[in-house]
């Protein structure tokens, strides 16, 4: 029969892998149910970055066959796909879709999943409000999972998945795109 001292060893050696086990199901099991539809996006963003709304301006059209476009200057503090940290990046989007609701406010700290440029210079947000999310002053996103449920998953009553709180580094890692910039 084992001696105490014994038992107390393999407790103490193997209870805190139990628990670094369960911990690690249990974040895998919370990022389970965002990861499918956002993933979907992450795969058709040309740019992907936490940053700040620095300012919003309408471009009148230069001639009468020209469409009027929204310039967004942003500054990128996490950099993921197509920009650097600390870069001041440009976008022009349509102005439809600006006053379709998809609005930018400067001092805003979003998550965004934008398109690779178009022909025109033109991008927007993947999946429209899908591919922007709000950082909050604590510095995480709020991920509601019923959000990104694809369309083949079966429905789930509302409120069945909890919001997942996240960061951009840590939504970025849980998507494996770390180190794509």
């Amino acid at each position: 029969m084992p001696s105490l001292s014994w038992k107390l060893l393999v407790c103490a050696l193997i209870l805190p892998c139990l628990s670094l086990l369960g911990w690690a199901e249990l974040m895998n099991r919370s990022a389970a149910p965002l990861v499918p539809g956002i993933r979907s996006q992450a795969a058709r963003a040309g740019y992907i970055f936490d940053g700040t709304v620095e300012s919003v301006e309408a471009i009148a059209p230069g001639s009468s066959n020209a469409i009027p476009v929204m310039r967004i200057t942003f500054r990128v503090r996490t950099a993921i796909r197509g920009v650097r940290a600390g870069q001041r990046l440009v976008i022009r989007e349509c102005a439809g879709l600006w006053e379709a609701g998809e609005q930018y406010r400067p001092g805003e700290r979003l998550m965004l999943f934008l398109y690779p440029l178009s022909k025109l210079g033109l991008t927007s947000s993947v999946g429209g409000s899908l591919g922007r999310l709000v950082v909050g002053t604590n510095g995480r996103i709020e991920v509601n999972p019923d959000r990104y449920r694809t369309p083949r998953q079966a429905p789930l009553k509302p409120g069945t998945l909890p919001p997942i709180w996240i960061t951009p580094r840590e939504l970025a890692w849980k998507l494996q795109l770390r180190g794509e910039e």
